[in-house]
């Protein structure tokens, strides 16, 4: 006889799919603000050996604008501190979520496990699965 699975554990499942796409989500936006922040960094090295005088231009859409090389490093300071800021927020937004994720999973093993047998480890994992 097949056992049906509870609504309960049915709606776990998806909240714990939901979350498990939003982790996903999170970490592929902090990863993107990260390399960013490479860029970033790497283009104020390269401007630190450069002459005050240096003759220097900024996309600006589709036009490159010629730019004073201190208004060009404080606008990447400002942007690599706002990429910091996000790159943190992101973080905990991710630890957050993986938290809810875990504990869901482990809700639907107990949940599962009264009703075929034990639920196997590949069966419902944690956020990396």
């Amino acid at each position: 006889m097949v056992e049906r699975v509870p609504p309960e554990a049915e709606a776990k499942y998806n909240k714990y799919l939901q979350l498990r796409d939003s982790y996903n989500v999170i970490v592929q936006e902090r990863m993107n603000a990260e390399s960013s922040l490479g860029e970033i960094e790497k283009v104020l090295e390269k401007l630190k050996v450069l002459g005050p005088d240096a003759e220097l231009y900024k996309m600006t859409g589709f036009v490159l604008v010629k730019s004073k090389k201190e208004d060009l490093e404080k606008e990447l300071e400002t942007k690599k501190e706002d990429l910091e800021l996000r790159i943190k927020a992101l973080k905990n937004q991710e630890s957050m979520v993986k938290e809810q994720i875990d504990k869901i999973a482990v809700e639907l093993k107990q949940l599962l496990s009264g009703i075929g047998g034990p639920v196997t480890k590949g069966g419902i994992g944690g956020a990396g699965s």
